[in-house]
C-alpha cells in the first residue's frame, strides 16, 4: 500500500544560506568577489583579475589596490580610454558586495590569519590623480567645441578696424565694414561676394591652438 504524503511535507526543506570563510583569514561572513586592473600600452594593453572569496576586510584592501593600479596605468591608449571606465565600475559593482558584509568574526572551528591592510582610502592616494588624465581630454576636447561654438556665433555681426592688425565685431545696426557671412578653416572656402578675410585664433593657456577665417561679405541689411 502506497503511503500517502501529506501536501506541506512533500517539497525539500530549503537547505540554510551557505556562510562563506574568507580564503586569506578565515573570518566570516565573506562573500564571492572579483576586482580587476587595467594597463594601457598605447598599442596593447593588459588585463589584470583577482577572484576569491573575501572578508570585508581583505576584500577592500584588493579592490584597493586594483582600482589605484588602474587609475594611473589604465589610460594610456585608445582602446584603454575607453576600457579603463568600464574596469572602475566593474570593481565598484563588486566593492558593493562588500558594504552588505558585517564587521568580520572568527569562525568557529577556522583557521585564522592576519586579515590584510585595506590601507589609505581611494580618495587620500596619490593615484587618485589618475582621474585628472580623463578629466583634462574631455576639458579639451570640450573646451574646443565651445571655441568652435564661439566663432561661428560671429556669423552674421559686423566688423570695424580697431587699430593695427585689430578688428572688432560690432552690430550691423553701427557704421561697419562689412558683415561676417561665413567662418571656415581655409581661405579658399569663402563663398563669391567676399570683400575681407580676417584671420581668427584660439587659444589654450596663452598658445594658439587653432586658426579660422571670417568671411566678410557686404552689409546688405
Amino acid at each position: 500500500m502506497t503511503e500517502l504524503i501529506p501536501p506541506h511535507l512533500s517539497s525539500p526543506v530549503p537547505r540554510p544560506d551557505r556562510v562563506y570563510r574568507c580564503q586569506n583569514c578565515g573570518r566570516s561572513p565573506a562573500a564571492p568577489v572579483s576586482f580587476r586592473a587595467h594597463r594601457g600600452l598605447i598599442l596593447v594593453m593588459r588585463f589584470f583579475k583577482e577572484s576569491g572569496i573575501f572578508c570585508r576586510t581583505c576584500g577592500l584592501a584588493v579592490f584597493r589596490t586594483m582600482t589605484s593600479r588602474t587609475l594611473v596605468q589604465g589610460w594610456w591608449g585608445w582602446w584603454s580610454f575607453v576600457i579603463t571606465p568600464a574596469i572602475l565600475l566593474y570593481n565598484l559593482f563588486d566593492r558593493a558586495k562588500l558594504n552588505k558584509l558585517t564587521e568580520p568574526v572568527p569562525a568557529p572551528g577556522g583557521m585564522l590569519g592576519a586579515p590584510w591592510d585595506p590601507g589609505k582610502p581611494l580618495h587620500r592616494r596619490a593615484t587618485i590623480a589618475g582621474l585628472l588624465v580623463p578629466l583634462t581630454v574631455v576639458g579639451a576636447f570640450g573646451y574646443g567645441i565651445v571655441s568652435s561654438g564661439t566663432a561661428a556665433s560671429k556669423v552674421g555681426r559686423c566688423v570695424v578696424s580697431a587699430g593695427r592688425d585689430e578688428t572688432e565685431f560690432v552690430d550691423c545696426a553701427e557704421p561697419n565694414e562689412g558683415m561676417v557671412t561665413r567662418v571656415v578653416d581655409r581661405t579658399d572656402l569663402c563663398p563669391s561676394g567676399t570683400i575681407d578675410i580676417v584671420e581668427g585664433y584660439t587659444y589654450q593657456r596663452g598658445r594658439v591652438t587653432d586658426t579660422y577665417f571670417y568671411c566678410i561679405g557686404p552689409d546688405l541689411s
